[in-house]
């Protein structure tokens, strides 16, 4: 028998014959399943959580959390530096405004207003350029290989 605790089953019982029908009922059972495991999901995450990421976003107030929004920000500049110029750059020169995220100096919909105009921005770059259809496999898998190497040749005992 399953546990009534963590059962995601609706129980019914039987109408004796005769019983005069007094109401339909009607049962999404996947849609109830999924509410049951999201709100399953949710709880444990509650549980596991990092508790200092999360009092950094109770501390800041602005009801974000804040080193998830740095990120956003982090990757999609990256991706724009990469459409724009080819390059991939480690350093950034815009380090402060990326801290002043991650300590919430800035709110939420001001956040959400700039990430969308940063994807509006990437999108635009990447569509100008003239990429192929497909990666060239074969240049990637000899880049890969000499990478390897030359990790392995200075690993050697």
């Amino acid at each position: 028998m399953r546990d009534p605790e963590t059962s995601q089953d609706v129980l019914l019982s039987a109408v004796p014959k005769g019983e005069v029908p007094v109401a339909y009922l009607s049962f999404n059972r996947n849609g109830y399943s999924t509410y049951c495991r999201v709100f399953r999901e949710y709880h444990d995450w509650v549980q596991k959580r990092n508790a200092e990421r999360y009092q950094n976003t109770v501390r800041h107030g602005k009801n974000y959390d804040a080193k998830n929004m740095l990120h956003v920000f982090r990757l999609l500049q990256m991706a724009e530096e990469i459409a724009l110029t080819g390059q991939l750059h480690m350093r950034w020169p815009n380090q402060e405004f990326l801290l002043q995220i991650r300590r919430g100096e800035f709110e939420y919909e001001a956040l959400v207003e700039e990430a969308e105009a940063l994807v509006t921005r990437v999108e635009a770059a990447f569509a100008a350029l003239s990429l192929p259809e497909a990666p060239d496999k074969q240049a990637a898998e000899k880049l890969l290989i000499r990478v390897r190497q030359g990790f392995y040749a200075s690993t050697r005992v």
